[in-house]
């Protein structure tokens, strides 16, 4: 396992969330309206390459994302990891906790960091904000890779009752939800395409094996922590996303190169709605792995990094 040096210091940012059909924002001075809306965000960026921008998802921050993981994508890009507003080291949230907003701060984000036309990766919720970036920001990114996650609406297929009361405890942290995120295989995995990618099945011990490295990482890092508030605000908000049809009706317009990946044995986000988003998506491609859980990626980061680096190019 490698070490988190080559992450760096956690640095803030002031940003200013960008609304839709807005190409940027101007920053206001003190005693101008909208001063007291700029958010502190935190963040590390390391890796050099192009730039890629991970967007994690409910009840995670940056310290989610293992180093096994962000060192091999540090070779290939240039990495920027960061704290939604609310969590971690970033500021509190100063506004309603909304999918357009988080959207609109993402793309603030890019801009106040000059990032030029990233690959914006997201994750689970993350992957949500993602998308709506897609639809409402389109010109603010180079390609979109979308992460065990859905579009919602009505059409979307959602958790257990059991996994979701896990989600959204106001306790959750990484190890009470590992067992979750960390699915062993079974006979449930989707039927092959031509647009799939099915690594060979993982084994439990292996399975296990995963879970236990991606905690350990995790827990070695410097911690950065969810406050209650944030947990509250993304599990009102993941709720209200399977009811809602405004970012499933929005896919269609999605014009920047996906790749739509998903573990077949997800149990957060389940397999069908990673293929009903490739199905929405014009072009999209697909990675589904097999016998992975919402941690797919997590459990086979060499395959997924390969496969990224090919979709990038």
């Amino acid at each position: 396992m490698p070490g988190a040096a080559f992450l760096g210091l956690v640095s803030r940012v002031a940003v200013v969330a960008i609304p839709a059909g807005r190409s940027a924002a101007v920053q206001p001075v003190p005693g101008e309206p909208g001063y007291l809306s700029i958010e502190q965000l935190a963040f590390r960026q390391f890796g050099s390459g192009p730039n890629l921008l991970l967007v994690m998802g409910e009840d995670g921050s940056m310290a989610w994302w293992p180093p096994s993981l962000l060192s091999l994508l540090a070779q290939h890009y240039r990495v920027t990891v960061f704290d939604l507003p609310g969590v971690g080291y970033s500021s509190p949230a100063l506004g309603p906790t909304t999918l357009d907003w988080m959207a609109d701060e993402t793309a603030g984000l890019i801009q106040a960091l000059g990032l030029a036309q990233p690959t914006v990766l997201g994750w689970g919720l993350g992957g949500e904000i993602a998308l709506a970036l897609a639809e409402r920001h389109p010109l603010s990114e180079r390609s979109l890779v979308l992460v065990d996650t859905s579009a919602g609406g009505p059409g979307a297929t959602r958790p257990s009752a059991s996994v979701s009361a896990l989600l959204d405890s106001p306790t959750a942290t990484a190890a009470s939800l590992a067992g979750t995120f960390f699915a062993v295989g079974s006979s449930s995995s989707s039927p092959s395409s031509p647009s799939s990618t099915s690594p060979p099945a993982s084994s439990p011990s292996d399975t296990a094996a995963a879970e236990a490295a991606w905690l350990g990482e995790v827990e070695s890092t410097v911690p950065d922590d969810v406050t209650r508030a944030a947990l509250a605000e993304e599990s009102a908000l993941q709720l209200g996303l399977w009811s809602s049809t405004s970012l499933a009706e929005g896919t269609g317009a999605v014009v920047m190169p996906t790749l739509v990946v998903f573990g077949s044995d997800d149990s957060v986000f389940p397999a069908p709605d990673g293929l009903l988003l490739e199905e929405s998506i014009a072009g999209s491609q697909r990675l589904e792995l097999e016998d992975a859980g919402y941690a797919a990626i997590f459990e086979d980061s060499s395959q997924f990094v390969t496969s990224l680096e090919q979709f990038t190019g």
